[in-house]
């Protein structure tokens, strides 16, 4: 029997397959008034009855493949759930999961919700003092991680690990102290059996994100969730038959709004793709073998596929659409040319679901990534939160009251920085734009010094506590530049200590140290040495000067004599070898 709160849920999910324009979009949807709700029970379960349509298709490198219908994934994920709960799981116990793309992560993504867990999703990239502090903050009862990342957890000050209930590996080795994934959960029953009522004000999804203080925070996500991802299926545009490719990791947000639950609100398939480095060939290749029909890809991916030969493959796409990066017109036009698509762009946070986009069928500006998502109050706001003019600009802002929008955070798990996001009716992006008199939004940046890097969020104030147990270093800022093929990528700028004298065997101890303790994906991959920094009356470091600073030299190809590269020792550090 379908239920009230899948009820409502599909009023407007059907509307938003139906809706002719954005403007009827955004003046007459409205978010359901929703009490109960389990999306994996009351609907995903219910649409998968006897659906033999592939609710997943993943594949990897070396040709291999399975395809999982939605009837299959949903029995399987019953399995996982019942597995969940025999070893100790209790509602709201927190799970951190870490792995490569498998279609585990599907299964248990369905098997937390239903069994009243909560997903914390992590990097691979993550090292193992990072896993340590997401496990203390985190409150983390349960571990399930690939096996070839066994070792990292290992590797955790053991006071912190013995706070977890189990730990769980996904994969083919077994070892003392682990459940294997594979061999227990087969042996359950395809049926689950709810026990209790999943209130829309559990929680159900955590997320680690960077912010501007030295520790990532954490983002609370509740069981309605998936209902503020309708704002993501609408931009997607997504069908019933459609094969959607998003290309991300399951450690991040955008994992959960593109490869889970946007197209699966929609009934499309889920195409993945396991690789051990992205290859724009192989992504491609695979594209047209398996008939992807929609898109999700962002800037620096988009580059790598603009140098390929995009015509003399037999794709099958009609929709694209790219968010985590604001898109450059010369890319943006070079890859429509090639795939002969109009490419969309989306704009949201960790946050929040697609908050601003270029809708179907709504006309693009140059350089504009939308208007605001329907269900979405949004405006820019100057520092005194008043709406600034058109063309001024502002501070991204969503209006929290009287009704907050249901794909937004419930909170953060701190008070200090719940107090600082959310003022008055407003939640603060932190993020700064402007609009014109169309109501079209233009983005700026980070309205503090946050930057994406490789389709990552980057906090400089992070880095930069990293950077200064380096014994050398006496100041360090982190600012954005470009690498060689044009990536943006973290540069830090360093003053020595008295005792330490700028050169190319201090710049390679301290890139050795980078690579020991900074995850690769948010690893500085260059360094310049300067004697003393541009500084405030009150001695903070004037970043936006380094950022100008550094801005010119990209402008000038020019390089300094105190600047290094991580690729002038590449022999030194052993680059292009898997660790």
């Amino acid at each position: 029997m379908v239920s009230e709160g899948a009820k409502k849920f599909l009023q407007w999910r059907d509307f938003f397959l139906n809706v002719k324009s954005y403007r009827e979009a955004y003046e007459q949807f409205e978010w359901p008034e929703i009490d109960e709700f389990n999306w994996a029970i009351d609907y995903f379960d219910e649409y998968a009855k006897n659906n033999k349509n592939y609710a997943l298709i993943w594949a990897d490198e070396d040709g291999e493949d399975k395809k999982i219908t939605f009837e299959e994934m949903s029995k399987k994920s019953n399995q996982v759930a019942n597995f969940l709960k025999d070893i100790g799981l209790e509602k709201d116990d927190r799970v951190l999961i870490i792995t490569e793309v498998l279609p585990e992560v599907h299964e248990l993504t369905l098997a937390l919700m239903k069994a009243g867990g909560v997903f914390i999703p992590g990097a691979t990239t993550l090292p193992a003092k990072d896993i340590a502090d997401r496990i203390e903050r985190g409150n983390i009862k349960y571990v399930i991680v690939q096996d070839k990342f066994m070792d990292k957890v290992e590797k955790v000050d053991r006071g912190i690990l013995s706070r977890i209930k189990r730990l769980v590996s996904i994969g083919d080795e077994k070892r003392e102290g682990w459940i294997n994934y594979n061999d227990a959960v087969k042996n359950y029953s395809h049926e689950f059996t709810k026990t209790e009522p999943t209130k829309t004000t559990d929680p159900c999804y955590l997320f680690f994100t960077s912010g501007t203080t030295a520790k990532p925070k954490l983002v609370v996500h509740t069981h309605i969730y998936p209902v503020g991802h309708l704002t993501t299926m609408y931009w997607l545009n997504t069908r019933e038959g459609d094969i959607h490719y998003n290309i991300s990791s399951p450690g991040w947000a955008k994992y959960a709004w593109s490869s889970i639950f946007a197209p699966w609100n929609a009934g499309a398939t889920i195409f993945v793709l396991k690789y051990a480095k992205f290859d724009a060939s192989l992504a491609l290749r695979a594209m047209e073998k398996y008939g992807v029909t929609t898109l999700c890809a962002p800037l620096s991916v988009l580059k790598l596929l603009v140098l390929e030969d995009l015509g003399s493959y037999n794709l099958k796409l009609r929709q694209v659409v790219s968010a985590g990066e604001p898109l450059i017109p010369e890319v943006l036009e070079k890859v429509e040319q090639g795939l002969g698509v109009e490419i969309r762009e989306g704009y949201g946070q960790t946050e929040t679901t697609c908050l601003i986009a270029n809708f179907p069928g709504e006309p693009r500006k140059k350089l504009s990534f939308g208007k605001p998502a329907p269900g979405y109050h949004v405006e820019i706001l100057d520092d005194n939160l008043k709406p600034v003019k058109p063309g001024e600009d502002g501070q991204i802002c969503v209006k929290v009251k009287p009704k907050k929008p249901l794909g937004l955070l419930a909170k953060y798990e701190d008070e200090e920085v719940n107090s600082r996001v959310f003022q008055g009716d407003w939640y603060l992006t932190g993020d700064a734009a402007y609009y014109d008199e169309d109501g079209y939004f233009f983005f700026i940046g980070r309205k503090d010094d946050v930057f994406k890097s490789l389709d990552y969020r980057i906090s400089p104030f992070e880095l930069e506590s990293e950077i200064a147990e380096h014994p050398a270093v006496l100041e360090v800022a982190v600012v954005p530049t470009v690498d060689d093929r044009d990536r943006i990528v973290p540069k830090a700028f360093i003053v020595l200590k008295p005792d330490y004298k700028p050169g190319r065997g201090i710049a390679l101890d301290i890139f050795k140290f980078i690579r020991k303790n900074i995850a690769p994906y948010k690893r500085p991959r260059a360094i310049e040495f300067l004697q003393e920094f541009p500084k405030t009356i009150s001695a903070k470091v004037m970043r936006r000067e380094l950022r100008k600073y550094e801005e010119e030299l990209i402008v000038e190809a020019e390089r300094r004599e105190c600047e290094f590269r991580e690729t002038d020792f590449a022999k030194e550090l052993g680059l292009g070898k898997r660790s």
